[in-house]
């Protein structure tokens, strides 16, 4: 019979993240004998009666269920058995008996990996902060691990892509569940571009998103955590806290002072998570760990090229002559803004060519791209004309800058370049 029908059966039997699957394991070693043993041997190792009960079902038809229903969607399982479960993860404490993946698996025993976390709710500058750091990490070598949220989770993802590596989107939902909608071509582009997305719920269940069983397997996935901008009060802390239960190095972005948007980072820091402002500061941490393996040159290069791409260069506009006026009598004086507007017809005035959408950019960059004008637009504006959420606007809207399509002025007004 197929092994993996076992793994599926021990994670239906027992609770979502349950202990008690490194319980089992370490009796038994494998999910096949734990379901061969008899509720005597299950008394005998000394379990629980709710344990002891939950173990009595044998039944594998759902199993059988799952099993096809996964191979039918084109995905694949991970279990304790497969080669490329890390070990990171099998000693974490609570180690899922399943994840179901979709994309591609990389070497975690061989090459770090770093969970980024943060808030939903981000400011612009959070959001280009976290992108950078990730599009660092990535370029120099680290797989970059996060939850596939809005906000500062979506940032990370787009900024290993942006640095050229390999990201994982670990999700609080089955993977045939669209959610977050808006993260959607995100999460496509993640396993296009070798990625992976991970969930510990099969396809078709009833679920809840529950996002402290999603953030121990980030954490127990990594080698480190790092918070960017997190407020007091946030799941992210979460992780943090379970990186240090699971030994894995904490490491925090600092931010600015006032408005209490990293609160929680700061508390991290004032705890002893290294304040880290590059990504070299968290590579250094794991080369001697990992010789020959992270590259800090590419990670500063990659770092400091999302933080400020060059903008294409504008032909520099030419000089618009005045028409001689003649005299005329004495009027009420006109503001200057009037005496040009008067002066000059629209026509006359030269506008830049607008920067085409690059080939690369995300679908919401594209939609985004298209409403933008010459002329700033709020924010609110844009997210009334394309129909999407703040967040993933200003996703969008980071995107675009980083390609040099777009530019932020005063009081967050966007233009296109």
């Amino acid at each position: 019979m197929d092994s993996r029908l076992y793994w599926i059966w021990l994670q239906q039997v027992l609770p979502a993240g349950s202990r008690a699957v490194s319980d089992l394991l370490d009796i038994y070693g494998h999910a096949r004998t734990v379901y061969n043993a008899t509720p005597d041997e299950y008394k005998n190792a000394g379990l629980s009666d709710d344990l002891c009960r939950r173990l009595a079902d044998k039944s594998l038809n759902k199993a059988h269920r799952i099993l096809d229903r996964v191979l039918e969607l084109g995905d694949w399982m991970l279990t304790p058995e497969d080669a490329l479960y890390p070990l990171c993860l099998r000693h974490c404490g609570a180690p899922p008996a399943v994840l179901y993946a979709r994309g591609v698996m990389p070497d975690l025993d061989s090459t770090p990996a770093v969970a980024v976390v943060g808030t939903r709710h981000a400011t612009r500058e959070g959001l280009l902060e976290a992108r950078a750091l990730a599009a660092g990490l990535a370029a120099g070598g680290v797989v970059v691990v996060s939850g596939g949220a809005t906000g500062i989770d979506a940032a990370v993802h787009a900024g290993a892509l942006d640095g050229g590596g390999i990201t994982i989107v670990v999700m609080a939902c089955p993977l045939n569940v669209d959610y977050p909608a808006e993260n959607a071509d995100l999460r496509c582009r993640v396993v296009a571009s070798g990625g992976l997305l991970l969930s510990e719920f099969p396809p078709d269940e009833e679920y809840k998103c529950d996002f402290h069983i999603r953030n121990r397997i980030m954490a127990g996935l990594s080698q480190g955590v790092c918070l960017a901008q997190t407020p007091g009060r946030s799941g992210a802390r979460i992780t943090a806290r379970l990186g240090r239960e699971y030994n894995r190095e904490v490491f925090a972005l600092p931010g600015t002072l006032s408005g209490h948007r990293y609160d929680g980072a700061h508390k991290e820091i004032q705890g002893g998570a290294t304040l880290v402002i590059r990504a070299t500061d968290i590579l250094r941490e794991y080369a001697p760990m990992y010789p020959g393996v992270l590259d800090l040159e590419a990670a500063e290069a990659a770092q400091r090229l999302a933080e400020g791409q060059p903008l294409p260069k504008v032909e520099e506009t030419p000089k618009i002559e005045k028409p001689k006026r003649e005299k005329a009598k004495k009027t009420k004086r006109l503001s200057r803004r009037k005496q040009v507007e008067a002066e000059i017809p629209p026509a006359a005035i030269p506008v830049a060519a607008a920067a085409a959408c690059p080939d690369g950019a995300s679908e919401a960059a594209k939609r985004v791209c298209e409403v933008l004008t010459s002329e700033p637009q709020p924010v609110d504006l844009l997210a009334e004309k394309t129909g999407m959420p703040i967040p993933t606007l200003l996703a969008a809207l980071t995107e675009l800058e980083m390609f040099g399509c777009a530019a932020n002025s005063a009081g967050q007004q966007y233009k296109r370049t």
